[in-house]
C-alpha cells in the first residue's frame, strides 16, 4: 500500500463531507478520499470511534476490503494507509465524546484476546489511542506493541509515574494533545506537564482554534519543536458541511461557528481539514512552512518511521 509520499498525512479523521468512517460504503469512502485529496491530503488513517466487538468487526472487515482495493496512482484520491482506533481502552474519566458503554480494560486477558480476534489482521499499519492509567494498562500497551501497532497515550488521566512506564513499554506519542486529558497542575502535572517535558515524546495537535486556544498552540511548539507536533484534524462527517444539526455516532451534534458539540456539551471531533489547521497556524503567528511540514513531513516521519 502506498505511504501517501506527497502532500498532508492526516493521523486521525473520522470522516468528512458527509461520510461516516463507521458506516460508509466503498463508494463513499472513494468520495471522502477523493475530497481529501482535493485539500492537499494524501495519505489518512480512518479513524473508529469505539464500538460494541460484533459491530467493530464488521467495520473493520467494510473497511479492509475496500483499503485492499486501493492501489497508488488509482485515481480514487488519498490513500488509507491504516486504521486508527480511538479507545475502546481509555479513561472513563476523560471519555470526552466517545461512548462508554463500549470502553474496554487489560484486566481480562480474554477480553484482550476476544478485541485482537475481532479486529482480524487489517491491511496497512494500525495505530491505537489509549490510556494506561486503566487497569492492565501497560500489559494493553504491550500487546498493541507486539502486533505492529503504532501506539498512542490519549483520553487519559495517568500520572507520571504510569506514563513513564507506557513509554518504557513503547507507547511515545500523545493524541489531540491537551484535550480529553487531565488538565495541568503545579503540584500535579499529569499527562499534559509530563508530554511537554519528556523528550522521545511526540504529539498531535487540532489547529481549529476551538480544541487548543493560540496561546497553547504556540506554548506547545515553543516546549515540543517542530519536529516533534503534528497536526491532525479529528475530522467528522460533518467536516466541509458547515453550520447546522447531524445525527452522528447515534447522538446528536451541533455545529456552531465551526465547534462541534454533543449535547453534553464536549467537543466532538473536528469540522476543521489539514489545509485549514495550516491557514489557522499561520493566522496565529507560525510560519506557513513550518505548519505545512506539520501536516506533511513530521506525521509522515512519526507514523512510518
Amino acid at each position: 500500500m502506498s505511504e501517501g509520499a506527497k502532500g498532508f498525512l492526516d493521523l486521525h479523521i473520522h470522516g468528512a463531507f458527509g461520510v461516516d468512517v463507521l458506516t460508509a460504503s466503498p463508494a463513499d469512502l472513494d468520495r471522502l478520499s477523493a475530497g481529501l485529496s482535493a485539500r492537499g491530503v494524501s495519505g489518512f488513517l480512518p479513524t473508529l470511534v469505539p464500538q460494541p466487538l460484533g459491530e467493530m468487526a464488521a467495520t473493520v472487515a467494510r473497511l479492509s476490503a475496500w483499503m485492499r482495493s486501493r492501489r497508488a496512482g488509482d485515481g480514487r484520491g488519498a490513500m488509507p494507509l491504516g486504521i486508527h482506533f480511538e479507545g475502546p481502552f481509555v479513561s472513563a474519566a476523560r471519555c470526552g465524546a466517545l461512548h462508554r458503554s463500549c470502553f474496554l480494560d487489560g484486566s481480562d486477558s480474554r477480553k484482550l484476546d476476544a478485541f485482537f480476534e475481532a479486529l482480524g489482521d487489517p491491511p496497512g499499519r494500525s495505530m491505537t489511542t489509549l490510556a494506561p492509567e486503566i487497569p492492565g494498562g501497560i500489559a494493553v500497551v504491550r500487546a498493541f506493541k507486539k502486533r505492529g501497532f503504532f501506539v498512542s497515550i490519549g483520553h487519559t488521566e495517568a500520572g507520571a509515574s504510569t506514563l513513564d512506564e507506557a513509554l518504557e513499554a513503547g507507547a511515545s506519542h500523545m493524541t489531540h494533545f491537551g484535550n480529553a486529558m487531565k488538565p495541568l497542575h503545579h503540584r500535579d502535572v499529569g499527562p499534559i506537564g509530563w508530554g511537554l517535558a519528556t523528550d522521545g515524546v511526540t504529539v498531535d495537535v487540532v489547529a481549529d482554534l476551538h480544541h487548543l486556544a493560540p496561546e497553547m498552540l504556540r506554548l506547545v511548539l515553543k516546549v515540543k519543536g517542530e519536529g516533534h507536533v503534528a497536526l491532525i484534524s479529528d475530522a467528522m462527517p460533518a467536516a466541509g458541511l458547515g453550520d447546522g444539526t447531524y445525527t452522528i455516532w447515534g447522538e446528536t451534534l451541533t455545529v456552531k461557528n465551526g465547534a462541534a458539540r454533543n449535547a453534553a456539551g464536549a467537543l466532538a471531533g473536528s469540522t476543521c481539514l489539514l489545509d485549514e489547521c495550516v491557514t489557522h497556524l499561520a493566522s496565529i503567528g507560525v510560519p506557513k512552512d513550518a505548519a505545512h511540514r506539520m501536516a506533511s513531513d513530521v506525521p509522515r516521519g512519526i507514523f512510518l518511521s
